[in-house]
């Protein structure tokens, strides 16, 4: 987790981002982002055009990758 780094990570939804859905969050190592706005999740996503911008595609893949993966430092370290 000392890699992390400080993001804002906009949601893709029905083909449309909604700027006021935006929300902190934390780049992991490879494509994941750690979010806590409606709980804890981490979730697949691209790079924008802005480096501290992550946008996670909702229509293509909504898998939270913690659900039901047992202790949260373990799904962490395990993206």
């Amino acid at each position: 987790m000392k890699n992390a780094k400080k993001i804002t990570v906009t949601y893709l939804f029905e083909g449309k981002i909604y700027p006021t859905e935006n929300t902190p969050g934390l780049l992991l190592s490879g494509d994941k982002v750690f979010v806590t706005d409606e709980g804890l999740s981490v979730y697949k996503s691209t790079p924008t055009s802005d480096p501290n911008v992550y946008c996670v595609n909702l229509d293509d893949n909504s898998h939270d990758y913690l659900k039901n993966t047992g202790p949260v430092m373990y799904a962490i370290g395990a993206c």
